[in-house]
């Protein structure tokens, strides 16, 4: 077996989403992660930041399907002999990634050239709102925040509703790969050229990355921005959201040969020889007409039953899933996105979390450890680290490092 990131030693110092997304992808290809955590509480993800009946334990769901295949050790950075510790295990890996806002990073001695003096050769990432300079380089932000000020929120919703946010937290995750890709690119570089890197990721810079096209309108043709609902961009009434007579379905029939497959489907074909329904331009003029008509006849079905008819007709279609049934999608046990982890330690169940979003041939990623216990490989990190049992043990008692109780 073997890995693309096998043997690349990676210190996750971040929190939350975005960072510790990042060093999950690259756990899953095989990096030795090691997460360092306050002794006390530890990531916020793991029980004060989203509910979760596993919170008690420390391993709420959020925190678990942003960890796998890491090891914990908990240590207190604030300490003069955390910070120690951490200066040699520094020396010997080959990136490190955090999202300490600017300020506390220097308070820590781990500004980019205090790092880089300890080990010239290391890949630096950090993830932050909005960069390490410019005049909101020290701001505090989080995913909802970004999506407003990035111009999502002015293009989700509707005329009715107003800007609305994700119920889920695209630049997060976003930030998070683009993250990992630009690490693992810099340790290519490395590679080459023996040279550590300081890989900078803002998460506004991804959110605006998410709009590129929006933001291509905008900057050529000086679009405004438009609340379309459910609605295509392209104002064609055949790509929209539709009830059906169980459940929803959204369309995304914009060409021509989608339009002829779905009223074929849908046995209105017959429309599409009157002036008001036979060219896009007609469509898209008379849409109250073409909704109506498409309405009145995927009422005779269920949203599942339109999904698998007009899909066979070559149209782009789906049910509107709630996320519970989009879970049980055939072709996601087909990819293997959501993949069978190891047993964490306190917790008796199997997991099933969400892992990479893409597959190999071979040596591909592979959920290689449960995500950790805080503090759970302290001892072993330290051992690594040259620290004898004797002092291990007096650092626990000190409270410098913690472990899994």
């Amino acid at each position: 077996m073997a890995k693309a990131l096998e043997g690349i030693r990676v210190l996750d110092l971040s929190q939350v989403l975005a960072g510790p997304f990042c060093a999950q992808q690259l756990a899953l290809l095989g990096a030795d992660v090691i997460k360092v955590e306050p002794p006390e509480g530890g990531d916020q993800m793991r029980n004060r930041v989203l509910p979760s009946r596993l919170a008690s334990k420390g391993m709420a769901a959020g925190f678990l399907t942003m960890n796998i295949g890491k090891r914990s050790l908990a240590m207190d950075l604030k300490s003069d002999k955390g910070k120690a510790i951490l200066t040699n295990l520094i020396r010997g890996a080959d990136a490190i990634i955090h999202n300490f806002r600017a300020g506390v990073v220097d308070r820590l001695g781990l500004d980019y050239e205090s790092v880089r003096a300890t080990n010239p050769t290391i890949v630096y990432t950090v993830i932050s709102g909005f960069g390490r300079a410019g005049p909101k380089a020290g701001d505090a932000a989080y995913d909802g925040a970004v999506q407003a000020a990035a111009g999502m929120m002015a293009n989700n919703g509707t005329d009715e509703s107003g800007p609305l946010r994700t119920g889920y937290f695209p630049v997060d995750m976003m930030s998070g790969m683009s993250a990992a890709f630009a690490t693992t690119a810099a340790l290519l570089r490395k590679q080459r050229t023996g040279e550590g890197q300081l890989v900078d990721v803002a998460m506004l810079d991804c959110a605006i990355a998410l709009q590129a096209a929006n933001f291509g309108r905008h900057l050529i043709d000086q679009s405004p921005d438009n609340r379309i609902g459910n609605q295509s961009a392209t104002g064609i009434p055949t790509a929209n959201s539709f009830p059906a007579a169980d459940g929803a379905l959204l369309s995304a029939a914009i060409m021509p040969n989608h339009v002829q497959g779905f009223f074929d489907e849908l046995g209105i074909a017959d429309l599409l020889n009157d002036p008001k329904f036979a060219t896009p331009a007609a469509r898209i003029e008379n849409k109250d007409l073409v909704r109506a008509a498409m309405i009145e006849a995927l009422s005779k079905d269920h949203a599942q039953n339109w999904e698998d008819r007009l899909a066979a007709r070559g149209v782009p279609i789906a049910k509107i899933n709630s996320i519970a049934e989009a879970a049980e999608i055939p072709q996601l046990a087909h990819r293997g996105i959501l993949t069978a982890v190891p047993r964490a330690e306190g917790i008796d169940e199997d997991l099933r979390l969400v892992g990479a979003p893409y597959t190999n041939n071979i040596d591909g990623p592979e959920a290689l450890r449960p995500p950790p216990t805080l503090g759970q490989h302290s001892r072993e990190v330290l051992a690594s680290a040259g620290i004898s049992d004797t002092d291990a043990d007096a650092l626990i008692a000190e409270g410098v490092i913690g472990v899994s109780r």
